[in-house]
């Protein structure tokens, strides 16, 4: 098992009490202005504890999650409704995802993208975009700060996730700087929206 599945299996219970010590609004306030409207279409990529699949499902949108850690998933369902669908599923491999019908207006890819090795980020942003609603949207954060817990993780810079995402016709839209809300010393974030690029028109 990954290193990683298996640190967030044992410690699933202890994780989830601290990520919801910090509600979603405080989180994620830094792209409020691009929140989904109620009955949008959202991806949960690495949904954890379901804090975020909640939030989205209690304001009216219709949630698909996905996390890969059993011990989360389990704990991500008892804490959301019946009405977020869970699915078992790792970047860059969502072909899990096949069965569902529908795109997904927003796609969120929080405290994710530094678990992802530097070789399967252009798959894995693939893989999401193949999935994305015309004029749908990416949600990245991404970490700086290493982890000390025995967690692995890779280095992760604005510079490379628009480099990627310029091969996939997406566009920055929207870049925000935060502190830790754990306040976990060395640790800061950015998020990053993303959008496809507006088709230009060829002049006859």
């Amino acid at each position: 098992m990954d290193v990683n599945l298996s640190f967030y299996d044992r410690k699933a219970a202890q994780l989830a009490e601290q990520y919801d010590s910090v509600d979603f609004e405080s989180v994620h306030n830094s792209w409020r202005s691009y929140w989904p409207l109620s009955g949008s279409s959202v991806l949960d990529v690495g949904a954890g504890s379901g804090r975020d699949a909640k939030w989205f499902d209690s304001h009216g949108c219709k949630v698909v999650a996905i996390e890969p850690s059993a011990g989360f998933r389990q704990l991500g369902q008892q804490r959301t409704s019946t009405e977020v669908h869970w699915l078992d599923a790792q970047l860059p491999d969502i072909s899990s995802l096949d069965a569902i019908s529908h795109s997904f207006d927003l796609i969120l890819v929080s405290a994710v993208w530094m678990h992802i090795p530097v070789p399967k980020r252009y798959q894995s942003l693939c893989s999401l975009v193949e999935r994305l609603a015309e004029g749908g949207r990416i949600v990245i954060t991404l970490r700086h700060g290493a982890f000390c817990d025995g967690r692995t993780s890779y280095g992760v810079s604005l510079a490379e996730l628009e480099q990627i995402a310029q091969r996939l016709d997406l566009v920055i839209c929207h870049v925000a700087e935060t502190e830790d809300g754990l306040s976990r010393t060395g640790v800061a974030w950015q998020t990053v929206v993303l959008e496809k690029a507006p088709s230009v028109r060829k002049r006859k």
